[in-house]
């Protein structure tokens, strides 16, 4: 209890304006704010300190609410720094022609999706796309797949690029998001000769060196950008956001972007 109480007032300790409250002094600091460290005492010192520490322990809300809203902030700050990255890549974001797209082809609101075919919660994303698209007959999606959980999620979108070149990427796509599990190649297989795909074809551009080199541009736009997790969604020009969307808030956060155009 001693050690965590001492870490939560150097953590408060910071958050007063105060100079008379900061650690150790730096150079950084103007000389009033050395002068002014150095007119108190050890034992003025211990008893300020002790005084945080009663106020702290009487109101740990107010510790609570200040670490949030440290994070908050912070995160506020991310993405607006990769907001700004996404406008110095929009090129290779919005008009890389061998990226799947749905939805209208002509829409003026845009949507793009980095999601991992067997990522639990790109699952549960990806039927949310279908109903955004029932409701949003304006709204274009460009794919952008990344097999960030390993060889499984690799065997799967080089399976659903190789589709797309038949004009079949939809099919796949959707039967590798639905599946309970990751799809083996005799299964992914089997599902492209049911749906009527050429499986000479199919086979060769599985293992074609243009589909390995668009999945590495994904994943080396992906570093770029700074995305570290599944989904991550662009919406419009620049707004990015993390994580999990229903179709009812991505109808609402695409109104609020509004449709400006690449």
């Amino acid at each position: 209890m001693k050690k965590i109480t001492l870490i939560v007032v150097s953590t408060v300790s910071i958050c007063f304006s105060s100079p008379v409250f900061a650690d150790t002094p730096t150079n950084t600091q103007p000389p009033s704010a050395v002068a002014a460290v150095s007119n108190f005492t050890a034992a003025q010192v211990a008893e300020i300190e002790a005084l945080i520490s009663k106020y702290i322990m009487g109101n740990p809300k107010v510790v609570s609410e200040s670490l949030q809203a440290a994070m908050a902030l912070k995160q506020q700050e991310e993405m607006a720094k990769m907001e700004k990255i996404v406008v110095a890549n929009k090129d290779k974001i919005f008009k890389n022609e061998a990226d799947p797209v749905g939805g209208n082809l002509k829409g003026t609101e845009t949507l793009v999706v980095f999601t991992d075919p067997n990522c639990h919660y790109c699952k549960k994303f990806h039927p949310e796309l279908a109903s955004l698209l029932n409701t949003n007959k304006n709204v274009k999606i460009i794919f952008k797949d990344l097999p960030v959980m390993g060889n499984n999620s690799l065997l799967a979108i080089k399976a659903m690029l190789a589709a797309k070149n038949q004009g079949k990427y939809s099919e796949v796509q959707d039967a590798v998001y639905s599946a309970d599990k990751p799809l083996t190649k005799k299964q992914i297989m089997k599902l492209a000769e049911k749906l009527g795909i050429d499986m000479k074809k199919f086979e060769a551009d599985m293992k074609s060196k243009e589909i390995q080199a668009q999945i590495d541009q994904n994943l080396e736009l992906s570093k770029t950008l700074g995305i570290n997790g599944t989904p991550t969604l662009i919406l419009g020009v620049s707004t990015v956001v993390p994580g999990y969307l229903s179709a009812d808030a991505l109808n609402e956060k695409l109104k609020e972007v509004g449709t400006e155009k690449k």
